[in-house]
């Protein structure tokens, strides 16, 4: 029974998880040109290096990761993304909005190598399936995140997408400290001391 509700916490997670990565994404650089610079030039240079120099520095901010127990691990990026994110949409200066995004997806990029490492886990006999499964909940939730960050620019303001986001994130936490807790007994590998 705590293998079912293990996997439905690991559902949310990855529902809530895609949700929380695609309900401002579409909206960030619109963002920056109305709120921060409305120079386009500036606003590419400082845009687009972050996303590729995010996709160099997760592995090596997830293996760091990694050598800490799955809980510390997830509440630790969970929170530094929550906090990013609060940072991001405070800030006045197009270059720290530059380094803080490449701090924010460096962190959720690395937060989800976490979550892989979890799913890996869970079944060697059922790897296919559990990952194909993982995929349907996170492609919904990457549906639903941009038409409800949509709803929340147009509707609320134009930050609160953002601010749903961070709301997100930590409802993650106790999301992954229960599927956790669950799975535990139930893994086909073990995290072997790191998680004592």
């Amino acid at each position: 029974r705590s293998m079912v509700i293990g996997a439905f916490f690991l559902i949310c997670i990855l529902f809530l998880g895609s949700i929380n990565g695609s309900i401002a994404r579409p909206f960030l650089s619109i963002y920056i040109m109305e709120n921060i610079e409305s120079d386009i030039n500036l606003v590419v240079l400082a845009y687009l290096p972050a996303g590729l120099l995010a996709t160099l520095l997760a592995p090596k901010l997830g293996a760091l990761v990694d050598k800490l127990p799955p809980l510390v691990g997830i509440s630790i990026t969970s929170s530094l993304g929550a906090l990013m994110t609060y940072l991001l949409i405070n800030s006045a200066n197009i270059w720290v909005f530059s380094l803080l995004l490449l701090g924010d997806l460096a962190i959720g990029m690395a937060s989800g190598l976490i979550f892989q490492n979890l799913l890996s886990r869970i079944s060697t006999e059922n790897r296919g399936k559990i990952f194909g499964v993982g995929d349907f909940f996170a492609f919904l939730g990457s549906v639903i995140g941009p038409l409800l960050g949509g709803i929340a620019w147009d509707l609320i303001s134009p930050q609160f997408p953002f601010i749903i986001s961070i709301f997100v994130e930590l409802s993650l936490i106790p999301l992954y400290l229960a599927a956790v807790y669950l799975l535990l007994p139930h893994m086909a590998e073990s995290y072997e001391r790191k998680i004592k």
